[in-house]
């Protein structure tokens, strides 16, 4: 019982320490920290940054951690900043700094230059805590080395290639969300399957440190599987100019389809699904990425830009992505394990992702 509880809340307090420990979530969490310490809400300061952190999920110790900066130390530097400003937004004209600013009598009389001025203060000050975080977390979290080391191997490999192809490699390694995402991802070492590889990036973002490791894509460009075959030529590595529905996947345990299923019809989508949960190893993992349909704006963008992309590659038909619920539920009926997961990417862009796997054989 003892044994338990204490494996409780040692799993429990990682899971609080570490959680939206990527550089963006923390930086947000020590800008409304800091934001939240500057404004003189005193005693109701742990209150409103714990029910931030809930309502827009940042990491709790982090947003907790950051309204500390009106520590005794700083206030007196806070208030009177904060008087400045606010005078300087109401009269146009600074505040000569007195003794008798700090007084409660004199305080209450400024109470409206104290709070504008420290609207403005916190903001300042929350940006450049923020900046900080997010230049430290992005050097030092375990998932960002782990994707820097993945990023440069990638790039390394192509780096003998023309030079559209090796910048186009360049850039969708920078801007695609989905390397991070993987690169935080067990991804096993049975062989991989990518389909719809194009260039072959997340083939070589897999293989970093499993040279070995069986590779095995197909992509209608017949051109970017040439770059390709020339790019990982040093890996165990099977590529071919093939349709997706027509290609015989092999025993897997780890397949990725990203941006594809929208090049298939609905029946065709769903076929293939369940074709590659049959193919998996036990414990195999099935990645892939869709377009969502329900996140306003960002739907539009990513449905624009595919219809433009249809036509300029001139497949005759509109893009097609089922409904979350429709990937989920055949996934469960072919016996998958399902998380799905929204997010975006740098660019305009609203995706699903969704990372099922087949149980293992003691699961069973």
């Amino acid at each position: 019982m003892i044994q338990g509880t204490k494996a409780f809340l040692r799993k429990f307090a990682t899971t609080v320490l570490t959680e939206r420990l990527a550089p963006g979530p923390a930086a947000a969490a020590v800008f409304w920290g800091v934001l939240i310490g500057v404004v003189p809400i005193y005693g109701l300061q742990t209150l409103a940054a714990l029910g931030l952190a809930i309502v827009l999920r940042l990491n709790k110790p982090l947003i907790l951690a950051a309204t500390f900066i009106n520590n005794p130390f700083f206030l007196p530097f806070l208030i009177g900043g904060s008087l400045e400003a606010g005078s300087f937004l109401r009269t146009g004209k600074w505040q000569a700094w007195q003794l008798s600013a700090f007084t409660g009598a004199q305080l209450k009389n400024d109470a409206l230059s104290w709070v504008l001025g420290s609207l403005v203060v916190g903001v300042v000050l929350g940006a450049f805590c923020a900046a900080i975080t997010a230049a430290v977390v992005s050097w030092t979290a375990p998932a960002q080395r782990e994707l820097r080391a993945r990023r440069r191997f990638v790039n390394r490999t192509f780096a003998d290639c023309a030079s559209f192809d090796r910048g186009f490699v360049r850039w969708k390694m920078r801007l695609d969300r989905i390397f991070s995402i993987l690169a935080a991802e067990e991804l096993g070492t049975g062989t991989v399957v990518d389909l719809g590889c194009g260039y072959g990036m997340a083939l070589c973002f897999t293989a970093f440190n499993q040279s070995e490791r069986r590779l095995v894509g197909c992509d209608l460009n017949a051109h970017r599987i040439d770059v390709a075959r020339q790019a990982l030529s040093a890996m165990n590595v099977e590529t071919v100019v093939c349709d997706v529905r027509e290609f015989e996947l092999p025993q897997a345990g780890l397949i990725l389809i990203l941006d594809v299923l929208q090049y298939l019809s609905a029946e065709e989508q769903l076929a293939l699904l369940k074709r590659c949960s049959a193919a998996l190893e036990p414990g195999g993992r099935l990645i892939f990425r869709v377009h969502d349909r329900e996140r306003g704006l960002r739907s539009f963008f990513v449905l624009a830009f595919d219809r433009l992309l249809f036509r300029a590659e001139h497949v005759g038909r509109r893009p097609l992505m089922l409904s979350a619920e429709q990937y989920r539920d055949a996934l469960v009926e072919a016996g998958m394990q399902v998380e799905m997961r929204r997010f975006r990417n740098l660019l305009p862009f609203a995706h699903i992702l969704f990372l099922a796997r087949r149980a293992a054989e003691s699961e069973s």
